[in-house]
């Protein structure tokens, strides 16, 4: 596993993990159980599969930029 990012807001942390998921990364939390006790000290790490980081990071990159959007494909 590789930590592709590191924040100090739990729920943060689970709506990057929840995105990763959506695109078939495997994505976890780790320090999560402890995040919950000291918010701000430790932070929370975000890691994948070591032959997931790459598309992990793209995507994360892309989000940041705007290029990703929960609705993205979907018609109305």
């Amino acid at each position: 596993m590789k930590v592709i990012k590191r924040t100090h807001n739990q729920q943060e942390a689970k709506i990057i993990v929840s995105f990763l998921q959506s695109h078939n990364i495997d994505a976890e939390l780790l320090d999560g159980a402890v995040n919950s006790i000291l918010p701000v000290v430790m932070g929370v790490r975000i890691a994948v599969p070591d032959d997931q980081e790459a598309e992990a990071v793209a995507l994360l990159k892309n989000a940041d930029r705007g290029g990703a959007r929960i609705d993205e494909g979907k018609s109305e």
